[in-house]
């Protein structure tokens, strides 16, 4: 079983990630260690991206087992507290009349919402809200002929970073990274570069961003300050992910 895209939990014991199967992709979620894997979902079509609820009773992915990749979500346990699979699996966005796709998702931290990216009307990502519990209340935050993708949230749930190629060539691939506020309001761009910056991630603290720089092949992880000064490489990698347990060791 290979394992990729991780998610900590909230409290910082478990992991959840998709891995491959019998060449089938699922989620899974482990202890913090690597024991005690347990498989989440199971279906022939995929299931992909995990994001984990700020309470840690939730996760939500990607699957394409309704036709498109949509956004799903289904608890962790079964009422009783058990370990289960599919439990309260609901769909939480819709296929389109023209089958676009719904794709990369992360939970806010009050737990009230999902920014996720969709490709709905004119073959470009653009950033969306959607209502965590049913997908309902869904709001368009982005409007360019750009490439905007993989959202995540600053700390206080007050803002938006994400990865986009607004400035320059639509559609260049040449990322930067933005933050705005939930409404699409005071965009700012953080980043200034001629490579590909992507898949931001804010630190649990919200005095850091972490994100991968690529160019061709080759990837780092840098690291900067909120406002998007200091930046400083961390080495090779990518898809960063912050500990939960930064914000207990800053109080």
């Amino acid at each position: 079983t290979d394992g990729s895209m991780p998610c900590w939990s909230p409290c910082g014991k478990k992991i959840a990630f998709t891995a491959e199967k019998n060449d089938n992709r699922d989620i899974y979620y482990m202890d913090a260690d690597g024991s005690n894997i347990f498989r989440l979902t199971t279906h022939p079509d995929g299931d992909v991206n995990p994001a984990w609820s700020p309470d840690g009773s939730m996760i939500a992915f990607n699957s394409s087992r309704s036709g498109s990749s949509q956004i799903w979500r289904t608890n962790v346990t079964d009422g009783d507290g058990k370990e289960t699979w599919g439990y309260n699996l609901t769909q939480l966005t819709q296929d389109t009349p023209h089958k676009r796709v719904n794709n990369y998702h992360s939970w806010s931290p009050n737990g009230l919402w999902l920014a996720f990216e969709a490709d709905r009307d004119r073959d470009d990502p653009e950033i969306y809200l959607a209502n965590a519990v049913d997908g309902t209340n869904q709001q368009r935050l982005t409007f360019t002929r750009a490439l905007d993708e993989v959202p995540e949230w600053s700390f206080d749930s007050k803002q938006i970073i994400f990865s986009s190629d607004m400035h320059g060539e639509p559609k260049s691939g040449n990322y930067d990274i933005y933050i705005m506020d939930i409404d699409g309001s005071n965009l700012k761009r953080l980043t200034n570069t001629e490579e590909q910056a992507s898949n931001p991630s804010m630190s649990p603290d919200g005095t850091k961003i972490a994100y991968d720089l690529s160019q061709g092949r080759e990837s780092e992880i840098y690291v900067i300050d909120a406002d998007g000064a200091n930046p400083k490489s961390l080495g090779k990698g990518s898809n960063p992910a912050w500990s939960p347990f930064l914000k207990e060791k800053s109080k």
